[in-house]
């Protein structure tokens, strides 16, 4: 069963700031202001930039708000073992091809990892509204969800006692072209209660997994013929980056 699980894409990533972002002239290529959503991460009780045991883990549990046109949650297993999406594939009864989750790798310079996400649609607002009624974030994640993590993911989500972090300010402009190749970008901004801000910027390109190595050197070469490095680049998961910063005590 593992040879038949088939790779959606393979997804490059360049992690930069907004400048870099403005020197390789992404904002001259990004029309208008992009679609505005907001993002929270979900993190066991107690977590602090010092420990995230979910994250540490390769647990990633999104909630996020498209405005008034969508809801969502994700659970996401990065890296994912082989051997446990293939057992849970096997047992939940899914065929490779119509199961219920998306399965890529993730390429950022030299760090190569299989991510495997699921994600469930909620009615615009749900959301923002569960959060804002205090009750806690784990009625989001549904029974599908929750089987996928307790087959994919190295250790037990304690749904009962998550804390959700955030939000983290968004806007994606899913496809624009820069340097003769569409991109996905992603800004996201969010300011910690002690005032600190983080302000990130993401390029992203999905390919097939024939000829990624090729075009994972085009986004490359572009970037240095812009005058950024990428080796200049904190390659650091923004994920990471942002529940660091939102979990520091003040």
């Amino acid at each position: 069963m593992a040879d038949r699980i088939r790779l959606d894409a393979v997804e490059l990533k360049v992690t930069m700031s907004p400048g870099q972002a403005r020197r390789v002239g992404i904002w001259d290529a990004a029309a208008g202001n992009g679609v505005m959503r907001k993002l929270w991460f979900c993190e066991q009780a107690g977590a602090s930039s010092a420990g995230l045991p979910l994250l540490d883990s390769g647990v990633i549990l999104r909630l996020r708000e498209t405005g008034e046109r969508s809801a969502d949650t994700t659970a996401r297993v990065r890296p994912c073992r082989r051997s446990r999406l293939s057992g849970y594939l096997r047992a939940s009864g899914h065929e490779a091809e119509s199961a219920q989750v998306d399965v890529e790798a993730d390429w950022s310079a030299d760090r190569r990892v299989m991510t495997v996400s699921m994600t469930q649609s909620h009615p615009p607002g749900s959301v923002q509204r569960a959060l804002s009624a205090g009750g806690p974030p784990d009625a989001l994640f549904t029974t599908a969800q929750r089987q996928f993590l307790t087959a994919c993911a190295d250790r037990a989500t304690p749904f009962g006692s998550l804390t959700a972090f955030g939000p983290v300010h968004a806007r994606w402009w899913p496809v624009l072209m820069w340097s003769r190749m569409p991109l996905s970008v992603e800004r996201w901004v969010a300011t910690a209660s002690s005032g600190a801000r983080l302000d990130v910027v993401e390029l992203s390109r999905r390919v097939d997994r024939q000829g990624a190595e090729i075009a994972q050197l085009a986004l490359e070469s572009g970037l240095h013929r812009r005058g950024v490095d990428p080796a200049d680049c904190d390659q650091v998961p923004k994920t990471r980056r942002f529940l660091e910063l939102l979990t520091a005590q003040p």
